[in-house]
């Protein structure tokens, strides 16, 4: 009896550590798969950059975190603008050769539809709750709105001379529209479609971009290696700020062009066609904190959404620069199509 009982408190003893293994195993298996799901998210939410190759008819996409490029599309003849929709879905471009817009599935970078818009698209944008798709067309003195729900082209508006950049503002009330034949810039009710007000520059605008308030505008010039600054309320530039001094002339008023805002307010990003620069502005003192050098005709300028990196187009270089706005370096020069313009900056999960 007794030798029968060792036995049994050894199978109790084995049952016991194998039972044990078992749950070693699985908790092994458990935080295997945890670590692989994070890394795949991780590797999932990387912010990607598209830019618009205006001399190859396609857009380049750019892993902005690996530092790398993935894939070309073929998007249509002389693609111009470029945005995302905040739902993270579609990527639409405006094709100003084919007055058309293409539609990609963001997930699959595979195009859904082309849209034919007016002559001569240039800049779009999606609204804030992605329902709609603004569309400057250029020849046509005319903003185009694209439904996101048919993918047709719903509503047209006469705005004024060749409207040539659409931004809607960050609390979705209002879009500034930018109109080079009238020098001036026109403010769309986004409620009712309807021209609500006009801000003259009494020159040729080029790039604007919003304070996170929507109380003031930068807006780029030609002629002018700087921006504008436009208090929203005012309705008319009330000051200026100045990029570094430079002895190269702008050929046809190209001089400063891309321009962004940081999300908290505080520094402004130019970049410069005549010093192939960006440069950092303090939006409290107007100056210059950094200048950082590029490609050769820096185009347009972009930010990581938590604003780690920046993305410059340029376009006599064919390449873009991957900056790392904590060092202020660049840190890759990656080469895409040729004569890239426009950029967008987005994360998807």
């Amino acid at each position: 009896m007794k030798q029968l009982s060792n036995v049994t408190k050894g199978k109790v003893k084995t049952g016991k550590i194998c039972f044990q293994l078992k749950r070693f195993a699985i908790l092994i298996s458990m935080a295997s798969f945890l670590v692989c799901n994070a890394m795949f998210k991780a590797h999932a939410q990387n912010s990607r950059a598209y830019i618009t190759n205006f001399g190859d008819s396609t857009i380049s996409v750019i892993d902005v975190d690996n530092l790398s490029k993935i894939t070309d599309i073929v998007t249509g003849k002389n693609p111009h603008g470029v945005d995302v929709s905040r739902n993270g879905k579609w990527i639409a471009v405006s094709n100003e050769g084919d007055n058309t817009v293409t539609i990609i599935e963001a997930a699959s970078n595979k195009i859904i539809t082309k849209v034919h818009v007016g002559s001569h698209p240039h800049q779009l944008a999606f609204s804030i709750d992605s329902k709609m798709l603004f569309v400057t067309e250029n020849a046509d003195d005319a903003l185009g709105i694209i439904n996101s729900s048919s993918w047709k082209l719903d509503t047209t508006i006469n705005v004024g001379r060749n409207p040539h950049i659409v931004l809607p503002g960050h609390n979705g009330k209002l879009a500034y529209i930018t109109l080079e034949g009238d020098e001036k810039l026109v403010v769309l009710d986004l409620t009712t479609l309807k021209i609500t007000g006009e801000i003259p520059v009494f020159g040729w605008p080029r790039i604007p971009s919003l304070s996170p308030d929507d109380k003031t505008i930068y807006l780029s010039m030609r002629w002018l290696n700087g921006a504008l600054i436009i208090p929203t309320e005012f309705k008319k530039a009330t000051n200026w700020l100045q990029l570094p001094e430079t002895n190269v002339f702008p050929v046809d008023g190209k001089a400063s062009h891309g321009i962004k805002v940081s999300a908290n307010g505080k520094h402004l990003f130019i970049t410069s066609q005549v010093r192939n620069s960006l440069s950092i502005i303090n939006t409290e003192t107007n100056k210059p904190e950094k200048e950082i050098v590029v490609g050769s005709d820096p185009n347009w300028i972009d930010l990581t959404g938590d604003e780690k990196f920046g993305v410059v187009s340029n376009t006599g270089s064919n390449n873009v620069s991957i900056i790392d706005l904590q060092k202020y370096e660049v840190i890759k020069t990656i080469q895409v199509g040729n004569a890239p313009k426009r950029l967008k900056v987005a994360k998807f999960q």
